[in-house]
This record gives structure tokens, C-alpha cells and sequence, in this order.
């Protein structure tokens, strides 16, 4: 498509990109100098032509009420008006990349930085919503993260003012993104700040686990699952989140909106009370907030095997209770031992043969008188020397030795991720100097390295480098995961 010269008063300089909502152009505002972005909203496919005089005062009138928001997290709109055939916005020039750009590459952010990215959006939404504007229309694509890390949103009332609450199931087609409206949006109900609040549930979701609550394949399917089902009722979900989280996302993607968080300013609070418990820096307004119980269970070593090819038994914890009893027994046997000597004269229990007395040969027999062979006399041992009748027996003593007390078992520290793949993982750390780490054994620098699992299972990473913050990644290597190579996308923070 060939990029116009100008559009209104505003010279074109190159396409900055396009999608469902038509195309967005870099250009100059000759009057003030200044850059500037240019939407160019595209026709609907004869539904709603983009002609008439009732199409272009809704567009100003939205316009009108979005260049209203003043925030820091808004993209200011500066201008409005038509060009021929089509309507255009002229905007704040934002340099930076969507989220959804971002997400498209598979390039997910960590827990701990998808819950600040929305944390910051609800602070945007929570400046909209005190003026009566709801966007209508969140989703990654009109997230945009500045170069600096910030966030702000675009596009406020865009969806109002195209007719976003066509009938759905009518038209078959509806401006905005389906798979991130609210249940009282796809029916067509009139909206208030909490349908937003529930589109921003829908992007959290799908930042922590990378995957869309309503994976739907068509609109009929994608509407039944929003209106229906619980993107939350698979409990490993919780396991993975942990109950705080995993009731946190729940409330922002309640079916009622009575029953979702009441408000942009509540959903940040939250969602900056989870990031500071995932980053192991929970202030102390965030103290009852656990640590996700899917990261509280200690690290354990493998299960050794036996010799037989089956499970070795476990190590049994010593018996401090067992050192006084078996000292207590070898004494007793030593004592024992001594007497006994003593009593034998020390020949142990082998009795000695001893002379026949007078009395005993006179009761023999007489008939036949029996003249004994002379037996020769075994020599007695010289007779050990005996200690007085007062005085203790010298037994050595026992020394009882002193046993080992059980370790403490390691606990995990803080993790800010989970990536799950089938192989191994390939680190895209951010600085590339940063130390890599996997189950204590040093990789080296991350500069892209990619590892490969031997087992099965849990792994723990950590990421460190001189200057930033240690953090803590989980691999789940799983036959079952999507990736065969994960990319480990983690940037470190300073200290």
C-alpha cells in the first residue's frame, strides 16, 4: 500500500504499522514541530460504511472526550478529523513496541513484570474512568511499552465511536478484539469501568500462563466461552499461581461484574501487592499476602536408586533419645564380663576336674577293685590379680558420641517466572553478562546460551550479575509443554 504524501495538515513520514483497526503512520506537525502518529481508521466491511455526518460527530465527539484524559499512562490524542474517505486521529508519538508485538514473538514478560505492565494500565484506566470514559478496547495491541520500560495505553474510545456495540451475534463482526471483551460487552449490555477491568484480567492471564483464557477457534465458540466457562477451573492452574494469585485473576474475570474487583485503582493495589511478593520484596502493607504455594514447597534432592534399579530408602533422622540407652548397655555387659571372670577364676564357664575325697572312694565298690590310671595334671593359670573387696571395678568409659543434628531443609527463594518446555531452554537474559545458574551448577555468561535437561521435573534457575538484583527462574521440563527450546526472556534489575 502506498504511503500518502500527507494526511490533513500532517506530513507523512513512513508507516509505523497496521492491523484490524486500519494503519498507523509517523508524521510531522509542520505548525508545532513536533512528531506525531496518524491512525487512519479503515472502512468495516459494509456493515458500517465510514461516510456520513452522524459517523463523523460520534468520531469527534469520542475524540473529543479521549484528548480529556491527562495521564502519564495515556497517549494523548492531539487531533481529529477527515481525510476523503477516511477518518484519522493524530496522536502522542510514542517510541517504544506494543505488547501484543511482543507476545506475537513469544517474548512473555516475568510474573513479577507482567503484574507491574498491568498494574500500570489499571492506573491509566483508573484516569479514564474518573471522567466517565471507558476504552472499550483493551488488549496487548494497544498496550505500548516505552524504550524506558513504562507503560501507556492507546486508543481510548476508538471502539465507542466505530459502533463497538454492534450486535455481535447479528453482524458476525464487531470492532475491537472478541477474545478480550467482558460477558455484559458481548451481550450488548451498557458498560461501565468494570468491563475494562475484566478485558485486563483477560491480558493478565494470558501474560502469567501464555495462553488465552477462551482459546476459541470461532466467535460462536468464543462467545459461549466467555459467557460460560471458567478459565480458572483447572486446578492446576492454582498450583501453578498460587491461591493468592490465582484469587486475585478470578475476581478481575468474574462472569458478574458485581463480583469482579470494584475498580482501576483496587485491581493496581492488587496487582503491585502480588509483584512484590513474587520479587521477594513485600513492603509491610503487603505482609499478609503469602508467598504463592507453589513456590513455598523446599527443593528436595532427587530420589537415589538402589542397586536393584528401585527407589533407595530414605535416610532415617537420628535418634537423640538412642545415645544415652546403648551407652547404658555396653557398660552393664562390661561389668557383667568382670564379674564372670571372677567367679570362673578366669577359665570362663569350663568347669575344673578336682581329686576324689576319701568319703567318695570308700562308697565304690569292692568285688572288683579298680586301680585308676594316673591322669596328668593340666597346669592352672597363674591367678589374675583381684582388686579389693571396696573397690569399683575399672571399666573404660563410654563416651557417648555426639550425633549429628538433622540440616535444615533448603527453602526457594523468591521466583519471579515458571517456563516450561519439553528439552531445554535457551537464555535471552538481559544484560548478557548475567551468570547462569541451573540446579547449582554454574553455566556461565547468558549471551543466548542454550542448555538441555537431563531429567524430567523441576529445575531452578538463578540469574545473577554484579550491580543487579539475583533473580530466580523455574524450568519445568514437561513432554507435554509446547516448546521443545523455551526462551528464558528475563531482564535484571539494578540494585
Amino acid at each position: 500500500m502506498t504511503v500518502p504524501a500527507s494526511i490533513g495538515r500532517y506530513t507523512v513520514e513512513s508507516e509505523i504499522g497496521r492491523g484490524a483497526m486500519g494503519v498507523v503512520y509517523r508524521g510531522m506537525d509542520p505548525a508545532l514541530e513536533r512528531h506525531v502518529a496518524i491512525k487512519v481508521i479503515a472502512a468495516r466491511g459494509g456493515n458500517v460504511p465510514l461516510s456520513g455526518s452522524e459517523l463523523d460527530a460520534r468520531f469527534l465527539r469520542e475524540a473529543r472526550v479521549a484528548a480529556r484524559i491527562s495521564h502519564p499512562g495515556v497517549v494523548t490524542v492531539y487531533d481529529a478529523g477527515r481525510e476523503g474517505d477516511s477518518l484519522y486521529l493524530v496522536m502522542e508519538l510514542v517510541e517504544g513496541e506494543a505488547l501484543g508485538e511482543r507476545l506475537a514473538r513469544r517474548d512473555f514478560p516475568g510474573a513479577a513484570e507482567a503484574l507491574e505492565i498491568v498494574a500500570q494500565v489499571a492506573d491509566a484506566l483508573s484516569a479514564a474512568h474518573a471522567l466517565g470514559v471507558v476504552h472499550r478496547d483493551v488488549k496487548p495491541a494497544n498496550i505500548i511499552i516505552t524504550r524506558g520500560g513504562k507503560v501507556k495505553v492507546a486508543d481510548f474510545g476508538v471502539a465507542k465511536a466505530m459502533g463497538e456495540d454492534t450486535d455481535l451475534t447479528r453482524s458476525g463482526t464487531v470492532v475491537g478484539s472478541p477474545a478480550y471483551m467482558a460477558p455484559e460487552q458481548v451481550r450488548g449490555e451498557a458498560l461501565d469501568g468494570r468491563a475494562d477491568l475484566f478485558s485486563l484480567g483477560v491480558v493478565l492471564y494470558e501474560l502469567l500462563l501464555r495462553r488465552k483464557p477462551f482459546p476459541a477457534d470461532t466467535v460462536t465458540s468464543l462467545i459461549y466461552q466467555i459467557l460460560h466457562e471458567d478459565p480458572l477451573a483447572d486446578p492446576q492452574i492454582s498450583r501453578v499461581l498460587g491461591g493468592e494469585a490465582a484469587a486475585f485473576l478470578g475476581r478481575c474475570l468474574a462472569k458478574r461484574r458485581e463480583d469482579r474487583i470494584p475498580d482501576a485503582r483496587t485491581l493496581a493495589a492488587g496487582a503491585r501487592a502480588l509483584a512484590a511478593v513474587w520479587s521477594g520484596e513485600a513492603a509491610e502493607g503487603a505482609a499478609t499476602l503469602r508467598m504463592p504455594a507453589a513456590f513455598e514447597a523446599p527443593v528436595r534432592p532427587a530420589v537415589a536408586s538402589a542397586p536393584n534399579g528401585g527407589p533407595a530408602r530414605a535416610p532415617q533422622r537420628p535418634r537423640p533419645w538412642l545415645v544415652p540407652v546403648m551407652a547404658g548397655l555396653g557398660v552393664l555387659a562390661v561389668i557383667g564380663g568382670y564379674l564372670e571372670l571372677r567367679r570362673t577364676g578366669g577359665h570362663g564357664s569350663t568347669p575344673v576336674p578336682e581329686e576324689p575325697t576319701p568319703a567318695a572312694a570308700s562308697a565304690a565298690p569292692t568285688a572288683a577293685p579298680v586301680h585308676p590310671t594316673p591322669r596328668p595334671t593340666r597346669p592352672r593359670p597363674a591367678p589374675k590379680p583381684t582388686l579389693p573387696p571396696d573397690a569399683a571395678p575399672q571399666v573404660p568409659a563410654l563416651v557417648p558420641t555426639a550425633m549429628p543434628t538433622a540440616l535444615p531443609e533448603p527453602t526457594v527463594p523468591p521466583i519471579v517466572a515458571i517456563f516450561y518446555c519439553r528439552r531445554g531452554a535457551e537464555f535471552k537474559v538481559s544484560p548478557e553478562e548475567t551468570v547462569v545458574t541451573v540446579d547449582g551448577n554454574v553455566l556461565g555468561e547468558a549471551n543466548g546460551r542454550e542448555h538441555r535437561f537431563d531429567r524430567p521435573g523441576k529445575h531452578l534457575v538463578q540469574l545473577s550479575l554484579r550491580g543487579y538484583r539475583t533473580t530466580w527462574i523455574q524450568i519445568v521440563v514437561d513432554p507435554a509443554a509446547a516448546d521443545e527450546i523455551v526462551e528464558v526472556d528475563t531482564v535484571l534489575a539494578q540494585r
